[in-house]
């Protein structure tokens, strides 16, 4: 079978857009993995079965020209700083982002017209307009995965909610089968657009057994830590109401010997240094950029207790299971994260950390609850591996497809 996979994002560091592209792939179908390029480094080998197809987004590449280009004059700087203040206007922005999505269906399929496609398989609901065109350009089945409750994301203004919630439920009545990451998503989804066949697949890790041992040290994890510190870790987006702040203030309030090493990328990492320089916590509070998905585990397993403390401001953040619970689990480390029904159906059912409230004192307790009792949620953590595989997750994958 012949599958085109959407996704409106570079494929370099999306974990579960891999492993369900390579899942398939291993199964015997060929996947035209269409993405945006927004890396100039050489495109992953993933399998001989994956085509990537990599788009470059006119739109997206003078946005990103704008923001970083640094003014010679105050001119210029100005007129910079109007630029980016014009594309972020709502209105603006919905014209900005539906030319961009039309570009990229324009584009992909220039670039697939030759080939059978069976199936079109969107990854998020930014690539569900492309993928309904295209599945009826090919006469394809229709696949709606979503990842998270794409309307409900931090950075959504009023109109993009507003357009991006009638989107979703028109486009909804076209899709064959729908796929996403836990029931909660599935059930609020549902109320909003109706049923459809689905499946669930959780954002598990593929770890092999040699990864299971920590024996690899990576060499940029390069940190002047000592060998009693207790090594807390946050990995992924530098994006607002993840309770980054909260994460960074709370260790003004923990002992000398507690570190926080926090990695990623986003548009809040340079406030989160500064925030770190203002608290005078830079002996504390470390940085890393992003890592490739396949290398994470590396570094977390440097950690002792990794940490999810999203905020509770929209019904995604309430909802979802982020790709980092798992991540933890599969390292070996105790979490402490935000009490949210998409987190907690983790942590109580596997008592792998802690769930805390969404305050520096909660995240300070539940730090220090993790270490008292430190050797049974790492046991707990160790038992959860054998359980919670990627193996698993994705035979639901193979046989949907083979009921298509």
């Amino acid at each position: 079978m012949n599958i085109l996979m959407l996704l409106y994002k570079d494929i370099h560091y999306d974990a579960r857009v891999k492993r369900e592209a390579l899942a398939l792939a291993e199964a015997g179908h060929v996947i035209y993995l269409a993405c945006v390029k927004e890396y100039n480094e050489p495109a992953p080998f993933l399998h001989e079965n994956i085509k990537l197809v990599h788009i470059q987004i006119t739109v997206k590449n003078m946005k990103a020209q704008i923001s970083q280009h640094k003014g010679k004059s105050q001119r210029k700087s100005g007129f910079k700083s109007m630029l980016v203040w014009a594309a972020r206007r709502p209105v603006i922005k919905i014209v900005k982002d539906y030319l961009a999505y039309y570009e990229f269906y324009k584009k992909v399929k220039q670039s697939v017209q030759k080939m059978d496609i069976d199936v079109i398989h969107c990854h998020d609901l930014n690539t569900l307009w492309q993928g309904t065109m295209l599945a009826k350009d090919f006469s394809a089945k229709l696949i709606y995965d979503s990842h998270e409750i794409f309307n409900e994301m931090a950075g959504r203004n009023q109109l993009d909610r507003f357009v991006g919630y009638r989107m979703e439920k028109k486009l909804f009545r076209r899709i064959d089968y729908f796929v996403t990451v836990n029931a909660y998503l599935r059930d609020y989804l549902f109320e909003r657009n109706g049923e459809k066949p689905c499946i669930l697949i959780q954002n598990i890790p593929i770890v092999h057994q040699n990864q299971l041992v920590p024996s690899k040290v990576p060499e940029s994890w390069t940190f002047p830590f000592q060998a009693d510190d207790r090594i807390l870790i946050y990995q992924g987006g530098f994006s607002p109401y993840r309770g980054l702040e909260l994460i960074i203030r709370s260790m003004k309030q923990l002992p000398d010997h507690y570190k926080l090493v926090l990695i990623g990328s986003g548009i809040l990492k340079d406030q989160l240094i500064e925030l770190a320089h203002t608290l005078d916590l830079t002996d504390k509070v470390f940085f890393h950029d992003q890592v490739p998905s396949e290398e994470l585990i590396y570094y977390t397993q440097q950690a002792h207790i990794g940490l999810v403390m999203y905020e509770k401001i929209s019904k995604n953040n309430y909802y979802s299971t982020p790709n980092k619970m798992f991540e933890y689990i599969q390292a070996g480390i105790p979490c402490v994260s935000s009490n949210h029904p998409g987190k907690a159906v983790v942590v109580d059912q596997y008592k792998t950390g802690v769930l805390a409230e969404e305050t520096t004192e909660g995240i300070v307790n539940g730090i220090k609850e993790v270490v008292n009792h430190y050797s049974l949620y790492k046991q707990n953590c160790l038992e959860a591996q054998k359980v919670l595989t990627w193996e698993d997750e994705s035979k639901k994958l193979v046989e949907l497809y083979k009921n298509i």
